[in-house]
C-alpha cells in the first residue's frame, strides 16, 4: 500500500493533463478563438470570454440543484460505512480489519458496475436530449441488464473464492477463516448495495440528484444505520 500516494497523484496529474489537452483543442476548433491567433491581446481576451460566456444566475442555480445533492449523496454514502466501521471496531480487531478488508473488496467490484452504469447514463442523457424517450427506456434497460449479469459474475467469482480475494489483504488463517464464515452476507450485500448504485444512473441522468439524495438518505440513516447498531 506504500505505492497508494504514489499512484494516485500521478493518475491524477495524467487526467488533469488529457482533459486540459482536450479541453484546449476543443476551444482551437471554434473559429472565434482561431481567428484570435493573429493578435496576442485579442486571444487572451476571446479566451477569458470563452470562459464566462454563457455563465447566468440561472444556470448556476440549476447546476447547483444538481451538483450539491450528487455530492451529499456520496458523503452521506461515506461517513455511512465510517460510522459502520466504528462500530465493527467494538467488537474486535479481527472484526475491523476484516470489515475494512470487505470495504475494499466492495469498491474493488463498484469500478466494474461504475463503470456501466457511468456509460448508460451518457447514453440515457443523450438521448433524453434529443427527445428519444423509448431511445432512452432502452438505454436504461440495457444497462441495467449489463450491471445484473456483470453482478452475477461477480458476485460468484467472490462467493466461490472468499479465501483468494482475502489473502489480497492478508494471509493469517484466522482473518481468512472469518472472511470463508461470512461469505454468504458478504456476497449478498456486495450484489445489492453495487446494484442499488446502477439503478441510480437512471434518475441521476434525468437529473433527479435530489431524489437519489433523499432515498439514499432515508435508507442509510434510518435503516442500514439503526439495523447495525441494533443486530
Amino acid at each position: 500500500f506504500k505505492a497508494c500516494p504514489v499512484v494516485t497523484v500521478t493518475v491524477v496529474w495524467i487526467q488533469s493533463i488529457v482533459l486540459w489537452t482536450f479541453f484546449r483543442g476543443i476551444l482551437k476548433k471554434d473559429s472565434s478563438f482561431a481567428a484570435s491567433k493573429r493578435d496576442e491581446t485579442t486571444q487572451k481576451h476571446n479566451f477569458i470570454c470563452s470562459l464566462i460566456d454563457g455563465i447566468t444566475f440561472d444556470r448556476i442555480r440549476t447546476f447547483s440543484g444538481l451538483y450539491f445533492p450528487a455530492a451529499l449523496s456520496l458523503a452521506s454514502d461515506f461517513w455511512r460505512m465510517g460510522l459502520i466501521g466504528a462500530v465493527a471496531a467494538t467488537l474486535g480487531e479481527r472484526e475491523v480489519g476484516l470489515f475494512n478488508a470487505s470495504y475494499r473488496i466492495l469498491w474493488i467490484t463498484l469500478i466494474f458496475v461504475g463503470a456501466i452504469s457511468s456509460a448508460s447514463g451518457v447514453k440515457i442523457g443523450l438521448r433524453l436530449g434529443r427527445g428519444h424517450s423509448l431511445a432512452a427506456k432502452q438505454a436504461g434497460l440495457v444497462g441495467i441488464s449489463l450491471v445484473l449479469v456483470c453482478l452475477f459474475i461477480l458476485a460468484m467469482l467472490v462467493y466461490n473464492n472468499t479465501r483468494m480475494f482475502g489473502r489480497i489483504f492478508t494471509n493469517d488463517e484466522s482473518y481468512l477463516a472469518l472472511f470463508e464464515e461470512c461469505k454468504m452476507p458478504f456476497t449478498a450485500t456486495l450484489f445489492c448495495m453495487n446494484l442499488a448504485v446502477g439503478i441510480e444512473a437512471i434518475p441521476i441522468s434525468m437529473g433527479r440528484t435530489g431524489s437519489v439524495f433523499y432515498c439514499g438518505l432515508v435508507a442509510s440513516w434510518l435503516g442500514q444505520v439503526p439495523g447495525v447498531l441494533l443486530l
